[in-house]
């Protein structure tokens, strides 16, 4: 370990855990003598890694480490950070787990894991569906600000696609405002009759819905005394994967599905 490096991750981390801070209190809290201590922070500062308050010559991070991360978060691969508690969740119920995104008013699967059982949900990756009879469709318009969900809303061209498919857009603007109070979605054979899943929304580090994760199956296997612990699953899943975009408000009311925000998953398994 070189350590002139670890004494200034140490000096980061301090500076974060504490922000606006005295050269004394970097000092003493990461056990540096002050010359020491000055002159890796001179150097952190020339960087752009922390920044010093001219006021006060108190230090704080500096705009260099918020161009780190957002560099780390633009070349995540959504795929790959997901596929692992995908595969997680499918294990756990032996149902279609899907990835998806909105494109318009339509939602497109960009990765999925398919149920071992012979009676399953048939789907396609880069398969596209309406959004508004789909739960991940619902959950990624329940993401969008009023405004843009108000124009979507206008060129949405309903069908009656089965009885219980959504057919104006007053019913589904009703429907979305349920889905935002309870943080999740359901398509209960809306799509087609027999088939119902649960979908929850990806968040990244603004809070922004990113994407949209379900777990599908028959009705009659999802609709049962467990589906309670699959709704709650989902979601865990899905804020699981919205820590690992930074996202800081996920497990509000403790991880069910992912003690601790860990799963321990082979990344090569593929079904």
């Amino acid at each position: 370990m070189i350590q002139s490096v670890n004494r200034a991750i140490k000096i980061l981390d301090f500076v974060s855990a504490n922000h606006m801070v005295r050269l004394a209190d970097i000092s003493r809290g990461v056990g540096l003598k002050k010359s020491t201590a000055h002159g890796i922070v001179s150097t952190l500062e020339e960087m752009g890694c922390l920044r010093q308050d001219q006021g006060t010559g108190r230090y704080a991070l500096g705009l260099k480490l918020f161009e780190f991360g957002q560099a780390v978060l633009a070349h995540m691969d959504i795929r790959a950070v997901a596929m692992p508690y995908l595969l997680e969740l499918s294990k756990k119920y032996e149902e279609t787990v899907h990835l998806a995104v909105l494109s318009g008013d339509e939602v497109i699967y960009i990765d999925k894991v398919d149920s071992p059982r012979s009676i399953r949900i048939v789907s396609m990756i880069g398969g596209r569906n309406p959004a508004y009879c789909t739960g991940v469709g619902k959950v990624l318009l329940a993401g969008l600000a009023d405004d843009k969900l108000s124009r979507l809303l206008k060129r949405i061209r309903f069908k009656s696609i089965t009885p219980n498919t959504i057919t104006n857009a007053k019913a589904l603007t009703e429907h979305i405002q349920r889905i935002r109070q309870d943080g999740y979605a359901t398509d209960n054979g809306e799509i087609e009759e027999g088939l119902s899943c649960f979908a929850a929304p990806v968040r990244n580090h603004l809070g922004t819905v990113i994407a949209a994760i379900s777990l599908s199956g028959p009705t009659l296997r999802l609709t049962n005394d467990n589906s309670a612990n699959l709704v709650a699953d989902v979601v865990d899943c899905a804020q699981a994967i919205s820590v690992q975009f930074g996202f800081s408000d996920a497990f509000p009311r403790g991880n069910n599905f992912f003690p601790n925000n860990r799963i321990t998953v082979d990344n090569t398994e593929r079904r």
